[in-house]
């Protein structure tokens, strides 16, 4: 039984033939995988609260389930939405629930804004800053770094945007009007002047460094999110990345506390990224050292109280191996991420 109030908004999605027993244990899988905080009512309803009081979760309906997502913001409602309705897809194939919705369908959905190019800026041998310029960015100052930037190909219709569908799901552009979607992390934002900034970096065949490199004034962009990428913060911080992972470690830094220590570790070929200088973080630049890093970690251990590294999913892996097979740290204290795959 839960005693503190329910978030303010919420969505259900009912499914007759789908058994309790089963969303339960992915749901209680979830939770164990990604560190979450589980809760279970008297064998009815299972359900996961997330860092800042959402949740996602189940309950016995009058045949089979009922899957429900609550927030405490409303754009945030759909970015859960979509997150849940992806790992459904990846172990229960077919499943296609009726989502309840907030939004007419054919409205933009709620975690999704337009904005327009303000301008281009090399800031290093191998980025570029992006400045964006909308409206409609509020929600992506806070806690969450990351999001989705959401462009056209060329020659698509102004109106090819993503919209509500009648399941409330987003329904997407499809076929030549497809829209390319990558992860980005928001490295600067005012919310009250209306723009924020982020850092590509640049490499061969990225769809996104052509666009930002030719990108003029006033083009139209989609946001979506914020989704993810929770700050790193602590007493004491283990930091490290590949040059995909730069502007998310510039965040932590930035947001470290006057007392922090801690070490960064940047796995990148170069290392002229303008990261922010603190007194407490040592920064060490080793290309392609995410292996001597685990071999270190198994011998000394580390007494770090927060992990946070994100590299290549093949180098990132004797990482994984060493922080949390030998050395047994959990995903509540350490945040392994693959940011790519070669």
């Amino acid at each position: 039984m839960r005693h503190d109030p329910l978030p303010p908004f919420q969505t259900e999605a009912a499914l007759p033939e789908l058994p309790f027993a089963t969303v339960d244990a992915l749901i209680r899988a979830e939770a164990a995988e990604q560190g979450l905080d589980l809760h279970v009512g008297h064998g009815r309803s299972t359900w996961c609260k997330l860092p800042g009081g959402d949740e996602f979760g189940a309950r016995m309906g009058p045949t089979g389930s009922i899957l429900y997502i609550r927030t405490h913001a409303r754009d945030r409602l759909h970015e859960l939405l979509e997150a849940v309705d992806h790992h459904l897809a990846q172990h229960l194939p077919g499943l296609r629930p009726a989502w309840s919705s907030l939004d007419e369908p054919g409205a933009h959905p709620p975690n999704f804004s337009l904005a327009q190019v303000a301008g281009v800026t090399r800031i290093a041998a191998d980025f570029l800053r992006l400045r964006l310029e909308g409206g409609d960015l509020a929600r992506f100052a806070h806690d969450l770094i990351h999001f989705r930037l959401v462009l056209q190909p060329p020659g698509a219709p102004a109106s090819a945007w993503p919209a509500i569908g009648q399941d409330g799901r987003t329904v997407w552009p499809k076929g030549a009007a497809a829209l390319h979607r990558p992860a980005y992390t928001v490295r600067h934002i005012d919310p009250g002047a209306g723009w924020l900034e982020t850092d590509i970096f640049v490499h061969d065949g990225g769809r996104t460094c052509g666009f930002a490199a030719a990108a003029a004034a006033g083009t139209a962009v989609g946001l979506t999110g914020p989704g993810g990428g929770v700050l790193a913060q602590g007493r004491s911080l283990l930091l490290g990345g590949d040059e995909t992972a730069y502007p998310a470690l510039a965040r932590a830094i930035e947001a470290a506390g006057p007392d922090t220590t801690g070490e960064c570790h940047l796995f990148g070929v170069r290392a002229d990224y303008p990261l922010p200088r603190h007194p407490g973080i040592h920064v060490s630049h080793a290309p392609g050292g995410e292996a001597a890093l685990a071999d270190r970690l198994r011998r000394e251990g580390t007494d770090a109280d927060r992990i946070w590294l994100a590299t290549e999913r093949a180098r990132l892996a004797p990482l994984k191996a060493a922080i949390a097979d030998d050395l047994g740290i959990g995903t509540a204290r350490a945040h392994l991420a693959a940011y790519w795959s070669a």
